[in-house]
């Protein structure tokens, strides 16, 4: 089943598409707040809490590198409906888990899906309608992902006061069988079939473009440490929120709203200031505001106990700070090559980012188990203190950017 670019639907694709990427990024938020449930029922120690995280993320980067070239050679319809149906089935599977070491092999390839939208569905939305259709969509695509950390814990926590916790993964499966009828009706196949496209020599080539410049890997470390405190928030949350601080599912999941509001609220005002102000002004406030939740992250845990009321302003006002600047240093790190495959540079970027914040999050994890709040504190200001001498002269100044204007 194939479609030209004119007959494609404005409506109906690019919402089975966003159909699929909300599953995926729910599935991270819902099962959070169940996290104490879950590692109860499995007799695993809490420190196997962040492990729901980062195996999603560990399996986010595990794909990118392959799935251009695959789409390339049998089509990018069928690759996405393939990893489609691939999230489902583990989504569906979680319901048989009967081990810890299973759930996470069930969260690694439900983190998979996210491979899948960015590198196949992402492409195929910009090259099936002109550009501002495209933009529009893409903006849709981009609330939904900023959207559902907000709904996610409050959606999860209330299904599990209820419902066992392995009804969160059936209500997932359900959206995204939706999402498949829909992209299964409705997508194009828009790419070539290239007998080529899975050639090592040309995939190295691609690969090594980005992999032997200084300046994409100082962005795509820089990227990765900026995530890093929201991120751990996030992971570590059920531990110190609900374990150790004793807080209900849906106490937790009401503190993740003023942090993912003031990541919004960064995006909003990213999106209003970007072309008046230089890439360096905004990269310049963003990480102003990181140092500065740092420091409140830091004093905070150092003199209260518990220490979750300081990590809440600490990372909320990092969150604001992260949505300030990550559009610019993403966009700066993805162009730091002139490569003729921008999507390889994205893979690489992806997978690198989200290797050095896994690395960070369970480092982190081990020095909370061990130390406390305050190692959370030292940790987000450590943080924030690379993210700042790894910032410094990262844009070039507004005459040398070719990039300070936004796209049109």
């Amino acid at each position: 089943m194939s479609h030209s670019a004119t007959s494609v639907s404005r409506f109906w694709f690019p919402f089975s598409l966003v159909l699929f990427e909300f599953a995926v990024y729910i599935s991270n938020d819902m099962i959070m707040p169940g996290m104490p449930l879950v590692t109860r029922e499995f007799g695993a120690s809490a420190d196997m809490t962040t492990l729901a995280l980062t195996a999603a993320m560990l399996g986010n980067a595990s794909l990118q590198w392959l799935l251009g070239p695959l789409a390339d050679r049998f089509g990018r319809r069928r690759v996405l409906l393939s990893g489609l149906a691939m999230f489902v089935v583990a989504c569906l599977a979680m319901h048989y888990v009967q081990t810890m070491p299973q759930f996470i092999v069930l969260r690694f390839l439900q983190g998979m899906g996210c491979c899948f939208v960015l590198t196949v569905g992402y492409p195929t939305v910009h090259e099936a309608f002109e550009e501002k259709t495209a933009v529009r969509v893409m903006a849709l695509m981009a609330n939904v992902s900023l959207l559902s950390p907000l709904f996610g814990p409050l959606a999860g926590a209330a299904v599990v006061s209820y419902w066992p916790w392995r009804s969160i993964f059936w209500l997932i499966a359900i959206v995204a069988v939706f999402s498949f009828i829909g992209l299964y009706r409705t997508m194009p196949e828009m790419s070539r079939h290239d007998r080529t496209a899975l050639n090592a020599r040309q995939l190295w080539a691609g690969y090594k473009l980005p992999l032997s410049s200084a300046r994409f890997w100082r962005g795509a470390v820089l990227t990765g440490l900026a995530i890093t405190p929201l991120l751990t928030w996030i992971a570590l949350g059920p531990v110190f929120l609900i374990e150790r601080a004793g807080l209900s599912q849906m106490q937790y999941a009401s503190l993740q709203v003023p942090v993912f509001a003031a990541l919004i609220l960064g995006n909003v005002l990213l999106a209003r200031q970007v072309g008046r102000w230089s890439n360096g002004r905004l990269l310049a406030t963003g990480v102003a505001a990181m140092l500065i939740g740092a420091a409140v992250s830091l004093v905070g845990t150092a003199i209260l106990a518990p220490g979750y009321p300081a990590l809440l302003v600490g990372t909320s006002l990092h969150a604001f700070g992260m949505g300030m600047c990550y559009g610019v240093v993403y966009r700066q790190s993805l162009f730091a090559v002139d490569s003729p495959n921008r999507a390889t540079v994205a893979g690489m970027l992806s997978m690198i980012t989200i290797v050095v914040a896994v690395a960070v999050i369970e480092t982190m994890k081990m020095a909370y188990l061990h130390f406390g709040d305050a190692a959370l504190g030292i940790g987000a200001m450590t943080a924030a203190a690379l993210v700042a001498v790894l910032a410094a002269n990262f844009v070039p100044p507004p005459a040398q950017d070719a990039l300070a204007q936004p796209a049109r």
